[in-house]
């Protein structure tokens, strides 16, 4: 599969990716997109609340896609504000993402892929990246595809 089918193939699946941040920290993150953007949900143990954040940049590290996302900017996602992303998740997965430990509750309720090569990144971090060698020409076209 190409990896424009893949990132369609994410938000079609629309299942969570889990994904490690270090230092044993795991959160997990929903790929979604709406009318105008690709948005990462990011749910995490270490959050009070989940997060909604634009993605900024992709970039094709590897074969892996690692999608780079605005942690200066994150959106709180409330728990009263179901019907602005019901388009998004579900009700059993809204009810996860605000228990205790929604990583675990996403894990046990079978509602994280087994998806491999996908990543999220703060935009912060990115400059490491573009230091790497990574897939200018896949980079670039899903940059344009995606609007970033």
């Amino acid at each position: 599969m190409d990896l424009d089918n893949k990132i369609e193939e994410i938000i079609k699946n629309g299942k969570w990716v889990q994904n490690y941040v270090g230092k044993g920290k795991v959160q997990c993150i929903k790929l979604v997109k709406d009318a105008k953007e690709l948005l990462v949900i990011i749910a995490s143990s270490t959050l009070s609340t989940p997060i909604s954040c634009r993605v900024e940049k992709i970039l094709i590290v590897h074969g892996e896609i690692i999608v780079f996302y605005d942690g200066e900017y994150p959106q709180r996602v409330e728990k009263g504000e179901y019907n602005r992303y019901r388009n998004f998740l579900n009700e059993n997965e809204w009810k996860v993402i605000f228990e205790e430990g929604p990583v675990k509750g996403l894990l046990e309720k079978h509602l994280v892929s087994k998806e491999k090569s996908f990543y999220a990144e703060m935009h912060e971090t990115l400059e490491k990246y573009m230091k790497s060698e990574y897939d200018t020409e896949a980079s670039e076209f899903l940059c344009n595809k995606y609007n970033l």
